[in-house]
Formats: C-alpha cells, structure tokens, sequence
C-alpha cells in the first residue's frame, strides 16, 4: 500500500460529493464539471458510482444501470478529464438495498423484519451487512470500478444496519451469527437486559468487520486508492446506533478518517466537536468531513452564507479538510444563492493551505468522550443522561476561549494524557479498569483531572460497580443519592475560592436533577454546598413569591477539589454542566472554567479577549503558532444551548489575543492570514499581544517565532 507520508490524499484537501439522481446524466458534460469544480479550487470530487444503481456501464448482473444513463458512460467520461487536470476521483457506493428482482435470485442477501418479511424502501429491499450482498456483490462492484476506469478511491454512503429508518435485520445470516457468538436469539430493545447490550455492541463490531473487508479488497486491487466510509458522532443517534456506526473500530481500516456534518437542527458547533475528535482519533492520518450545502430534509435548497461559513471554518481549524455536499445541482428547480460565496470559501482555503498543512493542535486541555457510555449508561435517554453533559462542557470552554481536544475514550493511555494538562471526565459513567486506572496514573502523576456525577460508576458494559472507579482519586466517599432538585441551589462557602472567580457578588448559583452525596477527604476542599430545593410544597412546579425563602442549608458538597499525590483534582457531584447546557446559566459556566483554568495549575498559553461566540483554536506548524478566530452566528435561542444555528454574521471588532510562546522561543512578527499585514505586538513578560481589528467569519492569526 503507498505510504500515507506520500500518498495522494495526504495533506489540505478541498473536496466536492456531487451527488446524482436518475434523469441527471444527460445534463453531465465531463469538462463543465470539472471546469466547475476547478471554480471551487477543489483538489478532488466524489461522483455517484453503484451500488443502489449504477452510473456507468457496469457489466455485473443484476446491477441495475440507471435509467438515464442511455448509452453513456460517466465514469468512462469524467474521471480522464479530471486527471487531466490534476484531480483526483472518488466514486460513491451506497450498499444499503438493491433491486426487488434481485431478491428471487439471492433472498438471503437481503435484510428481513421480525415476522420475516423483505424490509421495502422507494421500490428496493434493504440489503443486510451480514450477507452476500455487501460481502461480495459490492465487493465486485468496488472492484469494476477502480479496474476499469480507474478511480482513485471508494466513499461508501449507508452502509449499516437498519438503513433508511427500516430497524433490526433478523435474517438467518444475522440470527445465526448472533447465536453463535452469544448463546442467545436477537432480544427486543431492552437496555437493562445485558444480551440488548451484547447485541448493540455485536452491530458495531460487525459493520467494522465490512468495513475492514472493503479496505483490504479495494487495496487488493488498487494500492493508491482510498477507502472512506459515511459516520457521524453524537447528532442522528436514530441512525448512528442501530446502524452500527463507530469510528473507532474502522480507524485502521480509514485512509482518511472522515465525518458526515449535514444536520442543521442542532448546535452550530457540532462540527467542532467532531473535528476536534477527528484530530486527536487519527493525528497521523487526514481528516476530511462533509458540509451540506443544503438542509439535509430539502436536499435542493440551499443552507444559509452565515451558516455554512463557520461550519466550514470549524473543520479546517481543526485541522480537517472539508467535502461540500451538493445534491440535485443539475435540477431544472434548484437554489443557487449559495454557490458563489462556498466557492468564495474554498479559494480561501486555497489561499491559506500553507497555514493548514501539518497544522497540530496546540491544547494542553482535553475532553474525553465514551460512546459506551452513551449507550451502555445513557441507554434510552442517551441524549439528557450522557451527552448533554458532554454539550454543556463544549459550551462552557468554548465560550471561555480555552483550546481544547476532544479524545475517545478508547483511546485514553498515560502516554496520550501526557499532552495534557488537564483531563475533563464529564459523566464517564462507563469506563474500562484500564481507562479508569491510565487516567488515576495521569492524575497521580501531576495531571489536572475533573470528574462529575457518575464518573466511573459502571463497568464498560453497563454493569454498576461495587464502588465507583476514580473515588479514590478524587478524594470523596459515597453516602448516597438525591433526586428531584428542582428549585434548589449551590452555596457559595468562599467567594475567594478559585472555583468561584469573577462570579460577584451572590451567596449562590442554581441547581437541578439529581445529585450524588459525597463527603469530602482530608484536605479536599467544599467551595459549594447543597441548598435543598425552594418550593411551596411538595410535587409543586414553582414555589409561592411569599415563601420563597431559603429555611434550610446543609454540608452536602456540590463540588470538591484537592490533590491527588501530585495532581489537582475536581469533583462535581450534580449535574452541572447539563444544566448549563439546558439553561446557559452563566455562571454555571464560569464555575466549570474556573475548575480547568485552577486543574491546569500554571497560566493557559493562550488568551483571547472577544465575545463568547467567537470560537478559538490553537494550533501550530513548526516555528509558528496559528489562532483560529471563528465568528458562529447570532440569534443564539435562550433555554435551548444552541440547538439551531444562527442566521447573522455579526462582524466583531478588537479582539485580543495573548500568547506565551513554547519556552526557549520568541515571537518574531505576528500577522493576519487573510490580508498578509503584520499586526503590531507588544511583549510583557514574555507574553506578546496584539490586537485583532475586525472578524467577519474566519481569521487566522499567524505568530512567528524567531529561529532557534
């Protein structure tokens, strides 16, 4: 295989999917596309292959060539013109359902419900992962595509269990696998049932097995070409989940590890989290991620300018190369308002593939994410018991402009968490003994580590442990648990503690949910207490204005912090940074600040004066640091912690910046990426500052060192 160092993938990329519908291909004119793609300064493009239908002259039975295709040849007519000029082509495969007919010759490649019947979307039956269709017609497919017309690699579209919303496979082939692997039938949905558990993570495993399958045979055919296969993280659990969809189990078979980035309806920075995971899941790989350009349900109208600009922005600094998605471009009906400007984007980052290439991440702070806890813990209510602590904590440093990475948990090893100056474990209910015992090692070692809730308190499969992993670490005992804290508070038991910077002048801060009692070790310290709730009466929703006053206090910690041997260690025993998700309470936030600014324990190499939607990233090539500025849009909806984009750019004026170089190195000269003008500096105390006058939507702020 050739080496990724060389590689034609390796390296900035600017990438267009163009999707095709049956009807388009007597629009498609092989040198207008490419000339338009050459507009968009794209390095390569994915164009529709096979799979559900082919667009080229596939010589498979019963791989059903596409309706209007005619007499053409797309593939046979695109790819050498893109060569021509120097770009590359993927071709796309959905392996998700095939043709009805088919199914009389091959019924058993085909996915079936409970009672046995073919699972039908749009006139095709869904297809299983387990069987003949993905493990070997697609396969053959694959293989046409990159022998005969030379394709320079495969994006797989789909391919999962339960495609298209259709649920569980119960065909023989999956029955019979299941049952042999674990003694048991394919239960119905039930999280507190250990064989559903078995049975979530055995479609995990076995999408990662085809995954595995196809890079080795694309590989065997065509040693240059790539492999990428369609996930996402977090957002579309309906899809993610039953699908069987982990980006951690493909990671070896990925040339490029990439994302899917379409959904709107959620929060604006969804496509920094996944970046962020990209980046530190595969920091020797490239990273690509998709950006629609339209609304994932309207396929051919076009998102927002104000949307797509930052949703870009985040993956590149992040260090990811971004797809544009586009879809139904060659309708007769289509929004092409959005068009010029995405091009306007892509020419930039033409323009600034110097400052992209190679580019690390620089955070000396890191946020650990579990996908077995989201399952295995957060169960059914995934959303409200796991990841919105995860949203809350993104909210919270994002908008104290603190550079962070996102890490998988799979991952975690004392030598990964040695980048690190502080660990955040937010809610890591579900954890691995060595995870647990990597992260008490990091600890010990004189690593900052914040916990909540009920960090450590199950094994990686769900089961609860006799006592909860990091408890030792942190300093607490376990006494117990309350429930049904609405109304109630925090109390504030030292204005001074670092914990409670800059909150002011209030003895308290809000609380909510469940909390876990826990008293606190020699020598760790209670800077918040619990108030318990504030209501008229029991069951009530609010209490009465004339009795709304506080009767009773207690000792019961809300948050703990010490040492652990040479670390400093947090502890939230409430539900905090969901509730700052929830609300946006601010000062819920500062408090969770505070907590990874006093757990690093020495002064943040970087600090950025701006409002608290403009993004910030870190990183660094080698002489120089980068600070990414990223404007999010406004119009930020309150109750919601950003569940739906904004709509307004609102330029931001006067930015400071401040860094304090790597030891040993001095700032040289400090410039703006998209204009080339040095910006003027001053230097106190080794920091260097300067003044950023205007963000619209992107900005890099390049600092030099001088040579060593």
């Amino acid at each position: 295989m050739t080496d990724a160092a060389t590689g034609w993938w390796n390296g900035p990329h600017r990438v267009l999917l163009l999707n095709l519908r049956e009807g388009d291909e007597p629009k498609v004119d092989a040198e207008a596309l490419v000339a338009a793609a050459k507009e968009y300064r794209a390095t390569a493009f994915c164009i529709s292959g096979g799979g559900i239908v082919a667009f080229y002259r596939t010589k498979i039975a019963g791989h059903r060539i596409s309706d209007g295709l005619g007499n053409r040849d797309l593939l046979a007519e695109i790819i050498p013109v893109a060569h021509r000029e120097g770009m590359r082509v993927l071709a796309r495969i959905d392996p998700s359902c095939a043709p009805k007919a088919l199914a009389a010759e091959h019924p058993e490649w085909f996915a079936r419900d409970r009672n046995g019947k073919f699972c039908e979307v749009s006139e095709h039956y869904v297809t299983c992962p387990n069987a003949g269709y993905y493990r070997e017609r697609i396969v053959e497919v694959v293989r046409e595509m990159l022998v005969r017309y030379d394709a320079d690699g495969i994006w797989n579209n789909q391919g999962k269990f339960a495609a298209w919303d259709t649920g569980a496979c119960y065909c023989n082939t999956c029955q019979s696998q299941f049952r042999a692997e674990s003694g048991q039938g394919i239960p119905d949905e039930n999280w507190d049932d250990p064989v559903w558990r078995q049975y979530n993570e055995w479609r995990y495993r076995r999408i990662a097995d085809w995954v595995a399958l196809m890079h080795r045979e694309i590989h065997a055919v065509k040693r240059d070409a790539v492999f990428i296969a369609a996930v996402q993280l977090m957002e579309s659990l309906e899809t993610i989940r039953p699908g069987g969809w982990d980006i951690d189990y493909w990671l070896e078979h990925q040339d490029i590890p990439t994302f899917e980035c379409q959904r709107r309806h959620t929060a604006p920075w969804w496509p920094g989290i996944q970046a962020k995971y990209l980046s530190t899941l595969a920091p020797d790989k490239p990273r690509w991620m998709t950006v629609s350009y339209f609304y994932p349900w309207w396929r051919l109208y076009a998102a927002p300018e104000a949307e797509n600009r930052p949703w870009i922005a985040q993956q590149v600094a992040n260090g990811v190369s971004p797809w544009l998605h586009i879809n139904g471009g060659y309708s007769d009906l289509f929004d092409r308002r959005g068009l010029a400007p995405m091009q306007a984007v892509f020419q930039r980052l033409e323009r600034w593939q110097g400052y992209l290439d190679g580019a690390k991440s620089q955070a000396r702070v890191a946020l650990v994410l579990s996908r077995h806890t989201q399952d295995n813990y957060g169960r059914d209510k995934p959303h409200a018991r796991y990841l919105d602590f995860i949203r809350g904590w993104y909210c919270a440093l994002q908008e104290a402009h603190i550079p962070f990475d996102v890490i998988s948990d799979k991952l975690v090893t004392v030598e990964r968490l040695g980048a690190y100056r502080a660990v955040v474990i937010s809610n890591l209910a579900c954890v691995s003994d060595a995870t647990a015992a990597a992260l008490e090692d990091y600890a010990r070692g004189g690593g900052g580590l914040i916990a909540s809730f009920d960090a450590g308190s199950f094994a990686i499969d769900g089961t609860q442990r006799p006592v909860p992993a990091f408890a030792k670490a942190l300093g607490i005992t376990y006494a117990g648990r309350r429930e049904g804290l609405k109304s109630s508070y925090a109390k504030l038991e030292d204005g001074t503690d670092p914990l409670l910077e800059a909150i002011g002048d209030t003895d308290l801060i809000p609380n909510e949910g469940a909390l876990v009692e826990v008293t606190a070790g020699a020598g760790q310290v209670v800077p918040l207490t619990l108030i318990p709730p504030v209501i008229a009466h029991s069951g009530a929703t609010i209490s009465i204005p004339e009795y709304s006053a506080i009767r009773e206090t207690t000792d019961i910690p809300v948050a703990v912090r010490g040492s652990c041997d040479k670390g400093r260690v947090v502890y939230f025993a409430n539900t905090m940074e969901a509730l700052y998700y929830h609300y946006g309470f601010p000062d819920l936030g500062r408090v969770l600040a505070n907590a990874v600014r006093w757990a690093v324990g020495a002064p943040l190499a970087l600090e950025v004066d701006a409002p608290d939607y403009v993004d910030v990233t870190h990183m660094g090539q080698p002489g120089r640091a980068l600070v990414h500025l990223i404007n999010l849009p406004l119009d930020k909806p309150l109750n919601t912690g950003w569940r739906h984009p904004g709509r307004n750019l609102v330029p931001v004026h006067g930015i400071g910046v401040r860094l304090r170089p790597p030891s040993g190195r001095r700032v040289a000269a400090v410039r703006l990426a998209s204009t080339e003008k040095q910006l003027e500096m001053t230097t106190h105390n080794g920091v260097c500052a300067v003044t950023v006058p205007e963000l619209t939507d992107h900005e890099i702020v390049v600092f030099e060192f001088d040579k060593e």
